[in-house]
């Protein structure tokens, strides 16, 4: 999935578009609130390289440990996942796309809190 995205250079444009986006986003940017934006990108792309068979190493933390303390409402996750959509439409295929999201769907429950 790694090679066929586009490698390291199109990840790093995807997550620079997209936590730039939820960064200022009304519907999100409460969560962003004192993050350092340069290093959770570092960290994301990390973690998309590992996840998709890119060989990267991703040291940040698990998803539940990085997001205990932030009361990520299910709102502001599906606003999350909305705008992560539309980053992926301007640079991915539908088949990668959705097996994308297909991987990254789990981490909800780690994310969201009840």
């Amino acid at each position: 999935l790694f090679q066929r995205m586009g490698g390291l250079p199109v990840l790093n444009k995807i997550v620079d578009d997209f936590i730039d986006e939820v960064a200022t986003s009304p519907r999100t940017k409460r969560s962003f609130d004192g993050i350092k934006l340069k290093t959770l990108k570092e960290s994301v792309v990390a973690q998309l390289c590992k996840l998709t068979g890119g060989g990267c190493v991703y040291e940040g933390e698990t998803m539940l440990n990085s997001h205990r303390d932030a009361k990520i409402t299910e709102a502001e996750f599906d606003a999350f996942v909305d705008i992560f959509r539309e980053t992926l439409n301007d640079y991915l295929p539908t088949r990668e796309k959705n097996e994308l999201l297909r991987i990254l769907a789990p981490m909800k429950r780690d994310i969201v809190t009840p």
